[in-house]
């Protein structure tokens, strides 16, 4: 590849990731959504499953329930939820590859607002995945 189309791929992904992702409902949007509803419905084993291969690698299954049920325990009830931005890096707690960290802005049932940050990656089925979870306070 060419030094200016790799700087032009580069230009386009930079556009990508640098919008807003909430003017945007794209893969990643969609992906972290249908991830982060498993975990409202309490439903985590099915997002363990779900989850990329490195946040299955970073804990012991029943270690990751017992984190996520508890830090979900701490937020109640999700009203609202919306992605805010999207960042992107080669390189993620010392592993090399695609990450796409998207924020999102949730309300609470009781009127607070927490601000969730899912990282995701593609897999090998070229499905982008949750690699990891966790709150901004």
């Amino acid at each position: 590849m060419s030094r200016l189309a790799r700087v032009a791929a580069a230009l386009a992904l930079a556009l990508l990731v640098a919008a807003p992702a909430g003017a945007t409902d794209g893969p990643l949007e969609r992906a972290a959504g249908s991830w982060l509803e498993l975990l409202d419905a309490g439903r985590f084993d099915d997002a363990w499953n779900e989850g990329a291969e490195m946040l299955r690698q970073n804990a012991s299954r029943s270690r990751w329930e017992e984190a996520t049920r508890s830090l979900r325990e701490t937020m109640g009830a999700v009203t609202t939820r919306e992605a805010v931005t999207k960042d992107y890096t080669l390189e993620l707690n010392g592993v090399h590859g695609t990450f796409f960290t998207l924020r999102f802005r949730t309300r609470l049932a009781d009127g607070r607002e927490v601000v969730e940050l899912v990282t995701l990656t593609p897999g090998a089925d070229q499905q982008y995945r949750v690699a990891a979870y966790g709150l901004k306070r």
